[in-house]
């Protein structure tokens, strides 16, 4: 295994994850590319949404960047759905939850294309600065 690799990913996973941009899927990706079986490397990546999330919402909520008011329904529609997933995840197998995944990813990517496109044709090439919190473009 190349540990290196493992190990830059899993800082680049827990920098992405403070920001609240899903570093996870990073530390995911490489886990499985380097020949980790798909369910160890998602159970890894769970153990890391902890203290990285921990850390990133006590970073967040000291800087006001966070809405607990607006993260509770999601609260409760994310745990039903934890156990859903995990008892899918057990019915489908290795190979079909590597399949689900890549295809995923695969969608995620198109997604991202797509609207970079789409900003290139309406802004052009050039940088703008971003919204400020709390408002919509």
């Amino acid at each position: 295994m190349n540990w290196v690799l493992i190990a830059a990913a899993s800082v680049l996973s827990g920098a992405l994850g403070a920001m609240g941009l899903g570093g996870g899927g990073i530390l995911l990706l490489v886990l499985v590319w380097v020949g980790w079986p798909q369910m160890t490397a998602q159970g890894i990546n769970l153990l890391m949404i902890l203290p990285v999330g921990a850390l990133g919402l006590y970073f967040h909520r000291k800087n006001g960047l966070t809405d607990p008011k607006a993260a509770a329904p999601l609260l409760w529609g994310g745990l039903p759905g934890v156990l859903l997933g995990v008892l899918l995840g057990k019915q489908l197998g290795e190979s079909t939850l590597r399949t689900c995944f890549g295809v995923l990813i695969l969608l995620l990517a198109a997604r991202e294309l797509w609207l970079g496109i789409g900003a290139i044709r309406r802004d052009g090439w050039r940088l703008k600065a971003p919204p400020e919190p709390g408002q919509n473009e």
